[in-house]
């Protein structure tokens, strides 16, 4: 089972010269063994989830804006100010807030006390930003910042640079319009309680379909409506079970344990999680948890949306599939049974 303690790690001081920017952060992804701006193509995870600590008057980072990378951020203390593209929001403890590619952005901490952030963003193949206070571009790989001086298409491709007019490529697709930063902004609050049960109750629980209410499409990748991962806020009252045992063929899940107990399974082993922990389980790796404590369990539930998957249901001996969604017990059958 791959957990970690929060609080078992150090924080790591990012800052300017001269401070303009500073924050501590705990790299929880990392400890839970990915890869940093590595997706599963390369050791790492879909997904990566930070704790960030802002001092008072400083902001996380520059105002930038992503080519291909999601970030969400959940306040967990504190009060701040959110830019999004023209737009400038007070965002509070509870607030919850997406930025999709292409909307510049930059959280600042406005209030009198310490902020603290969890950001979750996903790991695109290929990433680069673009900021617009200083006119600058980064890639993510090879690493580095610059500045654009406008060439010919051709310039180093000929021997000499045509005469005229700059040659062009045809202009690219035009930029999907971003919906207002205030509907891509909820607070725990303010979104419902939906409750779920099996027939005989042995499984139960309640959530809060955080993404949902964000905008997102229920199990759908980006580019079909979705986003690359998701985020659940979920309640177990003491002795409820939130799913039966199962892997997943595709997805990932993290769980991140905010209050109570867990008694959480994965494979052959069980153990006992606290608030403060998080625990990942990767694809093929079957697990469950239970409230196991004397109060409610609340936590977050961060899982990845790949375009297709298959569960496994070891106790029973099922299987499902999400499109169409079917769940079945398989029936053993030779290759060319129905094609001839």
């Amino acid at each position: 089972m791959n957990r970690v303690s929060l609080e078992s790690l150090p924080w790591e001081e990012r800052h300017s010269p001269a401070k303009k920017f500073h924050s501590f952060c705990r790299n929880v992804s990392l400890a839970l063994g990915g890869a940093r701006d590595t997706g599963p193509w390369g050791g790492g995870h879909p997904f990566d989830f930070q704790v960030r600590r802002i001092p008072t008057g400083a902001a996380i980072c520059p105002f930038h804006s992503h080519f291909a990378q999601w970030e969400l951020y959940v306040i967990r203390a504190g009060t701040a100010t959110a830019r999004a593209g023209d737009e400038t929001h007070a965002v509070k403890t509870g607030d919850v807030f997406v930025h999709p590619p292409g909307e510049p952005h930059q959280l600042i901490n406005s209030g009198a006390t310490e902020l603290e952030v969890f950001i979750f963003a996903d790991n695109p193949p290929m990433d680069g930003c673009f900021y617009p206070d200083s006119n600058k571009w980064a890639l993510r790989s090879p690493p580095m910042f610059f500045r654009v001086t406008e060439a010919d298409y051709f310039d180093g491709e000929d021997s000499a640079v045509p005469a005229g007019p700059p040659n062009r490529p045809p202009p690219r697709p035009k930029a999907v319009s971003l919906s207002p930063f205030a509907m891509r902004k909820i607070h725990l609050d303010d979104v419902p309680w939906e409750s779920w049960e099996s027939p005989k109750k042995k499984f139960r629980g309640t959530s809060r379909e955080l993404s949902i209410a964000l905008g997102a499409k229920r199990n759908t990748p980006t580019g079909l409506g979705g986003h690359p991962f998701d985020l659940e806020f979920g309640k177990l009252a003491p002795g409820e079970r939130g799913c039966p045992f199962h892997s997943h063929a595709a997805q990932w899940e993290m769980f991140i344990f905010l209050e109570g107990t867990a008694t959480v399974r994965a494979g052959a082993e069980s153990r006992v999680l606290r608030a403060g922990d998080a625990v990942i389980h990767p694809p093929g790796e079957a697990h469950d948890f239970t409230n196991t404590g004397d109060t409610d369990l609340l936590y977050f539930l961060v899982a990845d949306n790949p375009p297709i998957d298959i569960w496994h249901y070891p106790d029973s001996e099922k299987w499902g599939i999400t499109a169409p969604r079917k769940i079945f017990r398989p029936l053993e059958v030779d290759y060319y049974d129905g094609e001839e």
